[in-house]
Order: C-alpha cells, then sequence, then structure tokens
C-alpha cells in the first residue's frame, strides 16, 4: 500500500511539473475566476500580453470585465469595465474571427450596455444584438452558452415588452442538455450551466 501511495504522488507531482507556464497560468485565473473577476481579469491580462496569438486569455479578460459590469459598481467603475471588456472582445475577434463564443460576450456586453442605460442603449443596440445571437445560432446550435444566452436574450425581450417568456424556455431546456454533454478540452469555454439553470427559474 505504501509504495502503491509513494508512486501516486510521484505521478501528480511529475504531472504538475509537467505543466508549462501558461499551462499554470491559466490554471490558476480560472479559479481566480469563480470567486474575484478583478484579479481573475488582472492575471488573464497579464497571460494575453505573453500569449499574443492566443484568443484565450483575451476572451477570459473580456468574461472577467463583463461578469463586473452587471450594476454591482458604482456607475463610474461599470463603464471602465465595460469599455476593457470591449477592448479585449476586439482583440479576441481579431485573433479568433467569426467564433460563436465571441459573439456570445460581444452579446452580453451590450446587455451591459443597456442594462447601465436603457434610454440610450435599449434602440441602439438591440436590433444589433438580436442579429449576433441569430448569427452564432445559425453557426453553432449546439453550442450551450450560445443556446442558452440567446434564449436568456430572447425572454428579457419579451419581458420589456409584457409577452410571454415560455416560448424561450425549451432554449434553456436543450442548453442544459447541451452542458451535461459538452467536452471540453484545454483551457476553452465551459462556463454557463449554473445562469441557464438560475434563468429556468422563470418557466416555472
Amino acid at each position: 500500500m505504501k509504495t502503491i501511495a509513494t508512486t501516486l504522488l510521484l505521478l501528480f507531482t511529475a504531472l504538475i511539473m509537467a505543466q508549462t507556464p501558461y499551462e499554470k497560468a491559466m490554471g490558476n485565473a480560472l479559479e481566480l475566476l469563480k470567486t474575484d473577476n478583478k484579479a481573475a481579469a488582472q492575471q488573464f491580462e497579464r497571460i494575453s500580453k505573453a500569449e499574443k496569438e492566443n484568443w484565450l486569455p483575451a476572451y477570459y479578460v473580456a468574461l472577467a470585465n463583463i461578469n463586473s459590469s452587471w450594476g454591482q459598481y458604482g456607475p463610474e467603475e461599470t463603464l471602465a469595465t465595460m469599455k476593457h471588456a470591449q477592448e479585449y472582445i476586439t482583440l479576441t475577434d481579431q485573433l479568433s474571427p467569426n467564433n460563436p463564443e465571441v459573439m456570445v460576450l460581444q452579446g452580453l456586453l451590450n446587455t451591459c450596455w443597456i442594462n447601465y442605460d436603457g434610454s440610450i442603449y435599449g434602440m441602439k443596440l438591440s436590433a444589433a444584438t438580436s442579429a449576433l445571437y441569430e448569427k452564432a445560432y445559425a453557426m453553432a446550435p449546439d453550442n450551450p452558452r450560445v443556446v442558452s444566452n440567446r434564449a436568456q436574450w430572447l425572454m428579457g425581450s419579451a419581458r420589456y415588452f409584457n409577452k410571454d417568456v415560455t416560448p424561450y424556455c425549451s432554449g434553456l431546456e436543450k442548453a442544459v442538455a447541451l452542458f451535461k454533454k459538452e467536452t471540453v478540452t484545454g483551457f476553452e469555454p465551459s462556463w454557463g450551466l449554473k445562469g441557464t439553470i438560475d434563468a429556468q427559474k422563470d418557466c416555472q
């Protein structure tokens, strides 16, 4: 038994030591993203500057800033995080054009802007956001983040016009099923299941 334990420990140590600096940094940043969006954004930004041709660090900079842009901070700080998110969405789009994952981020950020000041950004961004989600859905109808966020956007639009959200609940059901069977490699996006389940509360 002692020999087996020692062997497992050596194997675990070897696996850790085999990680590249990029892998260690990304792993640490993704852990931070669960508890501290600001610290995670800073970590991903450092990685992005070192990995200039890799879209994933820039993607997560944008995601972390979007997560900080839902009104939990003051207006000036929210404005700063939204602008920073847009900067990195633009960079990510340059590194990975026509990527549905990036389209979802842009759709989410547009929603942040609408929440920030609906009188200015509601009419300005609503049609563009709907078109963006439809484009993403046409390209990746089995991507759970695309399916979920498209459905949530449509539900939000229905609520705004005092319409029934029920027709869009099937989209959330589909997204949950897709999340549960999703296979993720490396550091590709895998977030969204919890938010989808939370959104389903409006369907009960």
